[in-house]
């Protein structure tokens, strides 16, 4: 028998018994839906995650001065809590930022640099504004920033401007506050806040600052969540005032570590290096000190086995149904068997070998099987994709995990149907025919 007519003789089982072949097809149906559901969903989850930290920032270069009896003892090539850099003139300064952008202006988006900061502290409106709001107070911290620094982590403007390079250059005593900091201020009223003055005040120091604009924090998704803080950025340079806080030496215009955003669709792993080289040789001469370039791949992989490992577990145990449901599929291919029996003796004893014979019914389950898996993925589908729409980040059902699936349902119905197919090959044809 050839199998293209086991498959029709599969096909016109199906068809004649639509309530049983429903049945049959249900467990297969629900544990192909379900792996498709979660896989689904899982992927976008994974690239909402994924864009939400890209936004953040983890896909920046990180660029620090470290001393080179540090960097060669440390297994990291980023260090969290580095020594204080003693030597002026091995600080990053805004001339040689500028310089970096006009080297590679297609790779790199924008250059942004956090000071040391001031630590906690209290903030409260001075000024006119004072008369109405004089009870407020508000934990915070002072974080000093560049001009790059908003946009490069993913902060935007919802009420008045940013910090820009005007306000770094000339030292300006201006601020932009957090929501968490513009709520406990001034009852997120940017009318009041915008143009009012607040003074700074920590253990490091005190700062009068004019509020010129109010932030909205960055987005961090799903998984992440908001990034919430209460936060004061002010100019660059202003962290001097607070320069009793950090033993190293400082200037308005230079830092110890950038974050560097690149440019979409660049090679990371070779911009890297050729920062890497670029940075040594400047740093060539320096006995004391170098720069180190740093990614965050080994965080992004760690985080992708994990988001990984949850998909396939979670899909493992939806996949659960699928070998209750291949059970169902041997339950009612026996029945079929019994039902058949004297069906098959007619066709043993037209001349059809027990292998045709096993051969129609193992290609009868894997059809059962197989539409069951086409109806699953079609249903799995259709609520993943609506459910990834729903979390704000559509994807489709992924490709390879489809064709896996259906796949794996065949071979339920082939694990499955094998046994009922052998018991079917086995019966005698005379006592088949005799069989009522």
């Amino acid at each position: 028998m050839r199998l293209s007519e086991s498959i029709s003789l599969a096909l016109s089982s199906l068809r004649t018994g639509k309530l049983r072949s429903m049945l049959t097809l249900l467990g297969i149906i629900i544990g192909i839906a379900s792996v498709i559901t979660i896989m689904t969903l899982g992927t976008a989850l994974k690239a909402q995650t994924f864009g939400s930290l890209d936004s953040l920032g983890i896909n920046d270069l990180g660029v620090q001065v470290q001393s080179r009896k540090e960097a060669e003892d440390s297994q990291s090539e980023y260090l969290y809590n580095p020594q204080p850099i003693d030597d002026v003139d091995a600080l990053i300064n805004d001339r040689h930022v500028q310089a970096l952008k006009q080297q590679f202006p297609h790779e790199i988006t924008g250059i942004s640099a956090t000071g040391r900061g001031s630590g906690s502290g209290d903030a409260e409106v001075v000024g006119a504004a004072q008369r109405t709001l004089a009870d407020k107070v508000a934990k915070t911290s002072v974080s000093p920033v560049n001009a790059d620094f908003m946009t490069g982590a993913g902060f935007e403007i919802a009420h008045g401007r940013a910090l820009n390079a005007q306000d770094i250059a000339e030292e300006r005593h201006v601020a932009v506050l957090s929501p968490k900091t513009f709520a406990d201020l001034f009852d997120s009223d940017s009318q009041r806040a915008l143009g009012s003055e607040i003074r700074f005040t920590s253990d490091t120091g005190s700062l009068s600052l004019l509020v010129v604009g109010i932030s909205e924090d960055p987005k961090g998704g799903l998984l992440i969540g908001d990034i919430s803080e209460p936060k004061i950025f002010v100019p660059y340079p202003l962290q001097m005032a607070f320069s009793s806080e950090y033993s190293g030496v400082q200037r308005a215009d230079a830092y110890d570590a950038l974050n560097i955003r690149v440019a979409a669709g660049v090679d990371k792993d070779r911009f890297k290096s050729e920062l890497q080289r670029y940075f040594d040789r400047f740093y060539a001469e320096n006995d004391k000190y170098l720069v180190k370039v740093s990614d965050n791949k080994s965080e992004l992989k760690s985080l992708q086995n994990v988001l990984d490992t949850i998909s396939v577990v979670v899909a493992a145990i939806g996949g659960i149904s699928l070998m209750v449901g291949g059970i169902g599929v041997m339950n009612v291919m026996l029945i079929t068997v019994t039902e058949r029996t004297r069906e098959i003796g007619i066709r043993k004893a037209l001349g059809a070998r027990s292998r045709d014979i096993k051969t129609q019914f193992v290609v009868e389950a894997m059809i059962v099987c197989l539409v069951g898996g086409i109806i699953g993925v079609i249903l799995g589908g259709a609520v993943g994709m609506l459910g990834s729409q729903l979390m704000g980040t559509f994807v489709f059902p992924p490709v390879g995990v489809v064709l896996v699936s259906l796949l794996f349902a065949m071979g339920i119905g082939l694990f499955f149907g094998y046994y009922p197919a052998a018991k079917a090959a086995k019966l005698n044809p005379i006592e088949a025919l005799r069989y009522e």
